[in-house]
Formats: structure tokens, C-alpha cells, sequence
């Protein structure tokens, strides 16, 4: 029996996931399903079936959503966008028969807020940085000086929205004038703070909506990304964490904490399926920097541990059991950019809704728009 398994809007290196539920170590048959709003995105070109998703939030994307699993018998939802909203109506999800690979609504909510995250987190033991949230440019100079009381002279302050993906919004906050090597240098996140502050005001004073941010110390040692997969009732099954330093990633098998700070995590929260832990060193222990209760864009890197996690999620919700779980870590590995063909709608724009993409029998290995694996020896 073949089974349908869809991911909505989502980023490019979810091509690789679908590679790997396709790649299967069960050999299931599946049948993949993806949609987007852009049509050149590298995921519809990965998928079985492919469609431009409509222009929607809220419950009216839920609705779509609902209705697009009824009409193409989705079997597993694994959503992107609107994971919140979706997590919130699973009971209607569970009546049409469709398995969403979601954490608890209000786990999501939480955890999407990073301010909220760090309290809650403190309130559970969890080592984090100091942090200050901040609105409009008053509230940000007087966060700002209240931070250097608590730093070092030699430790930077950095700003973020609350809520975001990636490195969207971040910026390192210096008053150092620009010298010749940082012209020639590459393009950096650098602001200095009243150039943050005249945007805010000219922003308010246009009457637009300005977000919380938060305010921190800059943590420059290397990032540990903790992929894990867990029940519904947050119970840890496998973690795998990866240290990022330039270019050279590494799957650590010497760093026990990241792995009980990720489970203390998913715990707390009953974080279910795929979700992600990132952690940086401060002041001699690992904190935490932001919870991921979806999948990471790096998850395809574990195919190097010899465990298939997209696929072990897929089973743990169809059958109740994720499977083998046995990782070999310590390989270390870098990414490089390859291609995606675009079919020539895509490419000139075209594309139109309804876009229908079908790839009966797709290549094992497209080349993808975003990284690809190569380990290190």
C-alpha cells in the first residue's frame, strides 16, 4: 500500500527530506507531495506531486490544508507553514485520518518566542545567557545599556526578532568605526546601535508595526544543533548533535550535555516527532539558543549517522515504532551548492494555481538547489 506523505511550504533543503522518505531503509512505497508559493522552489521538484499553494493565513490556510488532505488522501502531514495553527486543529486532521507531525500547539506558540523560551527555560534550570526584550528605540537603547552592566568589556551585544527563521533579522550590534578590512571583507551582519534606533523611529513615525526584539550577548564560540526525534509524549528516542564552525561540520560523540539539554527539552515541552535544540558555549557551558520544534534545514546531514530520521518519524506516527536507532557519530562533513532543473514554467513564472507537477517515477538523486553532503575524512 502506497503511502501519500505531504509537506506544505517549507524550506529548500527539505528537498533532501523528501529524498530520504523516498530512500526508505523499509523499502515502503510513497507517494510525496509538496506544495509552495513559489514555484521555483526545489521542493516541488523533489516531489511525486507538486501544486502552488494559494495566498492564505490563518484558519483559512487551515481550511485549505484540511481540504487538500481530503482530496489527495494524505496520509502523513508534516507541516512548514502554519504548524502552529495546524497543531492547534489536529482533532480535525485526526478525523480525516491524517497523522500531523506536530509538537503540542502551545509547545510551538511558546517556543517560537525566544524571550518566552529563555524564561520558561530558567524556570526548568537550563543554563541561558542574560537576555533583555525590547520594543521601539527607547526600549532598545535602555536594554542595550542595561545589558553592558551585566558584560564584560570585551563581549558584544546582538539583536534579533522574537520570533524568526534562520538568521532573519540579526544583527551584531558596534559602535567601531568601519576600517578599510572590513569594507574588503565579506558582507557582515555589523550595525551600530543608532542606526538600529533611526530605523525604528522612522518606521513609527510612518505608523508601521514595529516587532519585540531580543537583546543578548553575541555567543561566538561554535553552534551544536541537536536533531532529535521523540513521542508524542516528548520521550527522546535519538538525538544527534552537529557542531558548526565554518565550513567543517561534525557529529559530536563527545558532548553528552547538548544530548540532556535536547532531552530535557523535549521533555519539559513534549516535543514530538522532529524538532531541533541549539546550543552555543557561554562562559564555559553549553546554553541554549533557540528551540526548533520542526525539523532542521540541516536534518539531511544525518544520513551520515546511518539513521534515517524522516523516516523514523514516519513510522513512530503510522506504526507506533521509529524502527532501529542506532547512530554512528563522529564523521564530519561540508556542505556544497548544486543545481535544481526547473521545469520552463517554473522558470519564466508562469506557473500558475492549480500547478500540477506529477514525477511518477522520479530520480533517487535530483540535484538540489541548496547543499548536498560531502563527508571528511
Amino acid at each position: 500500500m502506497t503511502l501519500n506523505i505531504w509537506l506544505n511550504r517549507t524550506y529548500a533543503t527539505n528537498y533532501w527530506f523528501l529524498q530520504m522518505l523516498r530512500n526508505n531503509p523499509d523499502h515502503r512505497r510513497v507517494r510525496l507531495f509538496a506544495t509552495h508559493t513559489d514555484p521555483t522552489s526545489p521542493v516541488l521538484q523533489a516531489a511525486d506531486v507538486s501544486f502552488l499553494e494559494p495566498q492564505l493565513v490563518g484558519d483559512d490556510y487551515v481550511d485549505w490544508v484540511l481540504e487538500f488532505c481530503r482530496m489527495h488522501a494524505i496520509d502523513v502531514l508534516l507541516p512548514g507553514k502554519g504548524i502552529e495553527e495546524i497543531a492547534a486543529r489536529h482533532g480535525e486532521f485526526d478525523a480525516a485520518g491524517v497523522m500531523v507531525l506536530a509538537s503540542p500547539a502551545a509547545s510551538i506558540a511558546l517556543l517560537d518566542d525566544k524571550c518566552a523560551t529563555y524564561a520558561s527555560a530558567t524556570t526548568l534550570g537550563l543554563p541561558v545567557p542574560p537576555w533583555r526584550r525590547a520594543r521601539g528605540a527607547d526600549e532598545l537603547e535602555a536594554a542595550v545599556l542595561s545589558l553592558r552592566g551585566e558584560l564584560e568589556t570585551h563581549e558584544k551585544i546582538c539583536i534579533k526578532p522574537l520570533s524568526g527563521v534562520g538568521a532573519e533579522g540579526f544583527r551584531l550590534l558596534s559602535d567601531d568605526a568601519m576600517s578599510l578590512d572590513d569594507l574588503l571583507a565579506p558582507p557582515a551582519h555589523r550595525v551600530r546601535l543608532d542606526e538600529v534606533t533611526a530605523a525604528l523611529r522612522a518606521a513609527d513615525a510612518e505608523g508601521r508595526s514595529v516587532p519585540a526584539m531580543m537583546v543578548m550577548p553575541y555567543m561566538s564560540s561554535p553552534e551544536i544543533s541537536v536533531d532529535c526525534l521523540s513521542t508524542t509524549f516528548g520521550e527522546l528516542l535519538a538525538a544527534l548533535p552537529r557542531a558548526k564552525s565554518g565550513r567543517r561540520r561534525t557529529f559530536l560523540d563527545d558532548t553528552p550535555r547538548a544530548v540532556d539539554i535536547a532531552r530535557q527539552i523535549t521533555e519539559a515541552y513534549q516535543l514530538a516527532y522532529l524538532s531541533n535544540t541549539q546550543l552555543r558555549w557561554w562562559r564555559g557551558e553549553l546554553a541554549l539558543l533557540e528551540v526548533n520544534t520542526r525539523p532542521s534545514g540541516g536534518l539531511f546531514a544525518a544520513s551520515l549517522t546511518g539513521v534515517n530520521l524522516p523516516w523514523a518519524a514516519v513510522r513512530l506516527a503510522t506504526g507506533g515504532d521509529a524502527g532501529l536507532l542506532d547512530p554512528v557519530l563522529g564523521a564530519s562533513f561540508v556542505t556544497v551548492e548544486t543545481l535544481v532543473p526547473l521545469p520552463p514554467e517554473a522558470a519564466t513564472g508562469t506557473l500558475h494555481e492549480p500547478s500540477l507537477n506529477v514525477n511518477p517515477e522520479p530520480p533517487a538523486m535530483l540535484a538540489a538547489e541548496r547543499s548536498l553532503v560531502r563527508p571528511l575524512s
